[in-house]
This record gives C-alpha cells, structure tokens and sequence, in this order.
C-alpha cells in the first residue's frame, strides 16, 4: 500500500547575517587600508624648483663621467675653487649620469673640506 507523503518544505535560508558580515569585512579593510604609519611626520621633505635648464646651469660645476670639472668652460679642481665669504648661494653642481656613485662623493667630500657648506647637485625630472 502506498502511503502519499507530504512534500517537504525547503527552509528558507536567511542570506542577512552574511550580508552583514560582508558589509562589516569591507568596513574594517576601508579602514585598515586608510590607517597607516607615517614615519616621515616629523620629517619635512625636499622641495623643487622649476626653473630653465639654461638658468640652473649657468656658472654650475660641471663633473664629466671621467671626474673632470669644468666650470665657465674652463677646466678647473678642487684646490682652486674658493667659497665666496659670506655668500648665501649655494655652489650649483651638475653631475654627468655616468659618473660613479664613488667618485661624486669624494668630489663632495673634497668641495665640503676646501669649505663649501652649501651644495646643490642639479638633477632632471625623468619623463614619465
């Protein structure tokens, strides 16, 4: 004999807890990505100047890859150059991107010994 059986219900499955869950797990990555260290909030970064490439250059210390320097288109070293007595300029210095990393810094060293205390090494902004 057969007997008819009822048909079971599904049970509906409540999606809102994992809605919630969901919404709170963006929430908190929002949040987590936004907060982050500062280490640098004490520190106050280099600024730029825009100016012509003619202008910044002009009467700058020139190092050639192979260490020489010219400047005002005469060859010229270490020993010869003077700091001016109470200049505020700085002693512009454009840096061939050949020249080793080495010898631009005992070519600093030696400017700052012979007694420059203000350098500017004179860089270009790559394309991007």
């Amino acid at each position: 004999m057969r007997l008819k059986t009822k048909p079971q219900k599904r049970t509906f499955e409540n999606t809102i807890p994992l809605i919630n869950i969901v919404f709170l797990m963006l929430i908190f990555f929002l949040f987590a990505g936004s907060v982050g260290r500062d280490d640098a909030k004490n520190v106050s970064p280099a600024e730029t100047q825009e100016q012509s490439n003619r202008e910044l250059v002009a009467g700058a210390l020139i190092i050639a890859p192979d260490g020489t320097m010219t400047q005002n288109e005469q060859s010229v070293i270490v020993e010869e150059l003077i700091p001016l007595e109470g200049s505020k300029d700085p002693l512009m210095i454009v840096a061939d991107k050949a020249l080793s990393g080495q010898l631009l810094a005992q070519t600093l060293a030696a400017l700052t010994k012979q007694g420059f205390s203000n350098i500017t090494l004179i860089t270009i902004r790559a394309a991007q």
